[in-house]
C-alpha cells in the first residue's frame, strides 16, 4: 500500500504600515506511507511533502516584490527505531535509540529573525519551522520508559527522551535562537517523572554542543490534593536561546466542580524583583465559564516604579470561544 495522502490549502492576507500588503495561497502534499517492521525488530516509517506557494508582495523587505510568484519545494524523511523492551512483575522499561534522514533540496527564505526553538517535541519534525528548511541532516535520538504495573494496567513512571541534529553544512538563515543554524544543533531533550499518585515532574533541557553549558531548562512541577492544586516553574534561558530567568508559582482551590479560586506569582531573577501577583475566580458549566482576574504589577520598567492594578472579566461560551475585557487598570 502507497500510505495515506493528505493535501492542504491556506490562503493569507496582511496590509499592514498603509502601503505594504502581503497575499499568500500555499498548498501542501504531505505523504505518509504505513511504518515498515522488519524481522530483527527494526521500525522503518517514510515521510514526504511537496509544497506550492504562490505569493504576490508589495514594499517587503523579506520577500520578492514582483509579479505573482510561485515556488514548489520538497523534502523526504526516512525514520529509524529499534524498541526493546524487559519487564519483570513490578515493571516494563522499553529503549528505543532512534535515527533520522532528512534531505530537501533548493532554498529556503532568509528567517533568522524569527523567534524559533528546538525542543524534543519537534526534532523528528519533517518541518521544524513554518518554512520547508533546506539541506541534509541527520537525528539521532533515544527514548527510554519506565511503566509500572498495578493489576494489568501499566502506568509511566518515568520517562527520558532526547536527540542531537547534524546538518552537511551550517545554515545561516535559520535562526540562532534554534541552533540548526550550526552543523551540530544543542542536545534537547525531556523527562517527566511520576513520582506519586498526586504529582509528577516535567523537565525540559538543551544542552550547548559542546556538552557544557546548559541554555536551557524549564521545570514545572504540579501537586494534586484533590480539592488543593499547587503548581511550581522554574525558567533559565542563555546565549543564544535568550535572557530569561523566573520562577513562578500558583495555587487553586476547587470548592467544588463548578467553583475554583486561584493565585499566583511570579518571580523574575534577573531584576531580583517580582512582577506580579494574579488572584482569579472562575465559575464553569457545561457550556459556559465565566471569571474575574485580579492583577498587579511591579516594576514594568525603570521608569515605573509604582506597582500597577488592574480587573478583567472573561466570558466562554463552550464551543463557540471567548470573551475578555480589557483590563480595567488603575
Amino acid at each position: 500500500t502507497l500510505g495515506t495522502f493528505d493535501i492542504s490549502s491556506n490562503a493569507y492576507y496582511s496590509n499592514y504600515e498603509t502601503n505594504r500588503h502581503k497575499k499568500f495561497l500555499v498548498n501542501n502534499l504531505n505523504w505518509t506511507p504505513f511504518s515498515k517492521i522488519t524481522k530483527n525488530g527494526f521500525i522503518n516509517t517514510l515521510e514526504g511533502m511537496i509544497r506550492n506557494t504562490n505569493y504576490d508582495t508589495k514594499n517587503t523587505t523579506e520577500y520578492k516584490d514582483e509579479a505573482t510568484v510561485n515556488e514548489l519545494q520538497g523534502v523526504l524523511s526516512h525514520k529509524t527505531s529499534l524498541p526493546m523492551k524487559k519487564e519483570n512483575n513490578k515493571y516494563s522499561k522499553i529503549f528505543s535509540p532512534n535515527f533520522m534522514l532528512r534531505y530537501s533540496p533548493g532554498h529556503m527564505r532568509n528567517i533568522k529573525s524569527d523567534k524559533i526553538m528546538l525542543n524534543y517535541s519537534n526534532i523528528y519534525a519533517l518541518n521544524k519551522t513554518a518554512e520547508v528548511e533546506d539541506g541534509l541532516s541527520a537525528i539521532l535520538g533515544i527514548d527510554y520508559n519506565i511503566n509500572e504495573k498495578n493489576g494489568g494496567i501499566e502506568t509511566e513512571k518515568l520517562s527520558l527522551s532526547l536527540g542531537q541534529v547534524f546538518s552537511n553544512e551550517e545554515n545561516s538563515d535559520m535562526p540562532s535562537q534554534s541552533s540548526l543554524d550550526q552543523k551540530s544543533s544543542d542536545v534537547v531533550g525531556i523527562i517527566n517523572y511520576n513520582f506519586s499518585k498526586i504529582g509528577k515532574i516535567d523537565y525540559q533541557f538543551a544542552l550547548d554542543h559542546n556538552l557544557n553549558d546548559f541554555n536551557y531548562n524549564d521545570i514545572s512541577t504540579i501537586l494534586n490534593f484533590g480539592k488543593v492544586q499547587f503548581n511550581l516553574d522554574y525558567l533559565e534561558q542563555q546565549k543564544h536561546i535568550g535572557e530569561e530567568h523566573y520562577a513562578s508559582a500558583g495555587l487553586t482551590l476547587n470548592f467544588n466542580d463548578q467553583n475554583k479560586l486561584s493565585f499566583e506569582t511570579k518571580k523574575n531573577f534577573k531584576t531580583d524583583s517580582t512582577e506580579l501577583y494574579d488572584l482569579s475566580y472562575q465559575y464553569g458549566i457545561d457550556c459556559l465559564t465565566a471569571g474575574i482576574l485580579y492583577r498587579r504589577e511591579f516594576y514594568q520598567d525603570v521608569d515605573d516604579l509604582e506597582p500597577k492594578d488592574s480587573l478583567m472579566f472573561t466570558i466562554t461560551f463552550v464551543p463557540f470561544g471567548d470573551v475578555k475585557t480589557p483590563y480595567i487598570k488603575q
